[in-house]
């Protein structure tokens, strides 16, 4: 007796952001700060650096799910299958935006990009992806409605391929001042 076993099998990408909002109020906080802002210009890993600031500050945190755009998903297909890819899928730049609009697949920028930055730090574990930017106290104060992770990006404004796209639901969007640290962490789990 033979039998035939069909077996189906599909990918899945969900990606998460956490924000974290970390206001500086002490000298050993500001020493900190200062220390991370040092490492990153140096293009040291400073990744510890910025969880013991989260950790000795006053923070707020906000949570997020995404949408991976047409143009995201796009570029890893071309990945799998070109001889020579068309893009770099390595996310090499986050974004901050002030659009609130709401975030669509047919995305391929931010509404509305405010400011921009190299990622910090980014792994890989057990089909997990992770990514995180820091901005610091004296970058860019605004209120953001918006983010994005950018592949075979540089640093100018909707340069590279959106790979991932979020609308920040909070009223009034996410308001930073110049004392205050943001760091982005992105979590895609790929299943």
């Amino acid at each position: 007796m033979n039998i035939k076993i069909k077996e189906k099998q599909s990918i899945g990408l969900k990606g998460v952001y956490t924000f974290t909002k970390a206001k500086l109020k002490t000298s050993e906080q500001y020493a900190l700060h200062e220390k991370i802002k040092r490492y990153l210009k140096e293009g040291r890993e400073a990744i510890d650096l910025i969880r013991k600031l989260n950790s000795i500050c006053e923070t707020k945190v906000f949570v997020e799910e995404n949408i991976i755009p047409d143009v995201g998903r796009g570029m890893i297909a071309n990945n799998l299958v070109a001889t020579s890819p068309t893009d770099v899928m390595r996310i090499n730049y986050t974004a901050l935006g002030d659009s609130a609009t709401a975030v669509a697949n047919g995305d391929v920028a931010l509404g509305n990009e405010v400011y921009r930055k190299t990622t910090a730090s980014y792994t890989n574990a057990a089909n997990v992806a992770y990514v995180t930017a820091f901005y610091t106290a004296d970058e860019d104060d605004d209120t953001y409605h918006e983010a994005g992770l950018f592949s075979n990006a540089t640093g100018a404004a909707d340069s590279g391929v959106l790979f991932s796209h979020v609308l920040l639901n909070q009223p009034t969007g996410i308001i930073k001042s110049n004392t205050e640290t943001l760091t982005l962490d992105y979590i895609l789990t790929v299943n």
